[in-house]
């Protein structure tokens, strides 16, 4: 009978204490919810832009802008300007500049607008000075084989020369 008695009483403490933890005061857990600290750390404040913004992000040094690997390859003004060996019409976007005959353009902020299309402010050093210009950049749906390049109201299109 002791042992009858102990057992109730035992079930009774039982009973009280998991009451009191699923109390209304205190709403009782989920089994499957995460602590907050680890839930936070699953959560990025803020995606960086790009891969070399990631790695100088990491780096705890200032990024830099550069072009999607879309953009980036040879390119010429002229429709047949690939087929020649030289060409002044030719130039190659690499990851943070644009190359052309006699001009180089750096990278030194970048908007991207849509998959296909950015908005690029470059350093522009030439024999006629240095000025900074303002350009959109639209890759073609196709294969991105041709490249209309706008600057003040005015746009020009480009030829991919690389394979795709």
């Amino acid at each position: 009978m002791k042992t009858t008695v102990a057992a109730i009483a035992l079930s009774s403490v039982l009973t009280l204490a998991l009451a009191a933890c699923n109390s209304p005061d205190k709403p009782a857990a989920p089994a499957d919810a995460a602590p907050a600290t680890e839930q936070a750390a699953q959560q990025p404040s803020s995606a960086p832009v790009s891969a070399a913004e990631e790695e100088a992000a990491m780096a705890g040094r200032p990024s830099r802008a550069v072009f999607p690997v879309g953009f980036r390859g040879n390119w010429d003004y002229s429709n047949d300007g690939c087929a020649k060996d030289e060409s002044g019409t030719r130039f190659v976007i690499t990851e943070n500049q644009i190359k052309g005959y006699e001009d180089t353009s750096t990278l030194t902020a970048l908007e991207s607008i849509d998959e296909l299309t950015i908005r690029v402010v470059l350093d522009n050093q030439s024999s006629d000075g240095d000025v900074t210009l303002t350009q959109t950049l639209r890759l073609s749906p196709v294969a991105g084989i041709t490249l209309r390049v706008e600057q003040k109201g005015e746009t020009v299109l480009a030829y991919r020369c690389d394979k795709v």
